[in-house]
This record gives structure tokens, C-alpha cells and sequence, in this order.
């Protein structure tokens, strides 16, 4: 399977964070990265991200709940920050 892109969103203008899915040695997989342009018009994933199987995406979606809730009421994220667009 090749991977599939769910979300992707600038960081800053050399790097974008992007979530994907794909499989590892047939196992389903969720991988979370920064992804930076290398300077030759190649974007690249950077070393360091989170790869985790499928099976813990009802976990991570709860807590990414759970977090973006704390950090509202802690007036940690603006009101009128971007939210997701879900097609």
C-alpha cells in the first residue's frame, strides 16, 4: 500500500507536518512527521516522528481530544484557530 496523506499543514516555510497512513511488513500503520524541503525541490521526512499501528488510532484521537479541550480552557489555543477540514 502506498501511502496515503490525511492531513498536511505548513510548519514554517521550509517544513510541513503531515499524517499518512500505509502498512509496515503488511501491518497497518499511522505515521506522523515533518516532512522539509532539502533544498533540491525534494521534500523528505525528517528522522524523528511517531509511527504507531492503526489498532491505537481510537486512543490517540481521544486523547488529541482530551488535549485540545485542556488547552482551550487554559486559553492555551486561540479561539479562532484553523480546525480540521474533514472531507
Amino acid at each position: 500500500m502506498e501511502p496515503v496523506i490525511v492531513a498536511e499543514w505548513p510548519r514554517n516555510a521550509r517544513e510541513a507536518v503531515r499524517i499518512s497512513l500505509s502498512k509496515y511488513n503488511g501491518a497497518p500503520m499511522i505515521d506522523m512527521r515533518v516532512w522539509y524541503d532539502d533544498g533540491a525541490g525534494k521534500t523528505r521526512p525528517a528522522k524523528q516522528g511517531l509511527t504507531l499501528s492503526t489498532k491505537y488510532l481510537p486512543r490517540l484521537a481521544g486523547a488529541l481530544t482530551k488535549a485540545l479541550a485542556d488547552a482551550e480552557a487554559r486559553g492555551l489555543v486561540p479561539a479562532d484557530a484553523p480546525r480540521p477540514h474533514l472531507d
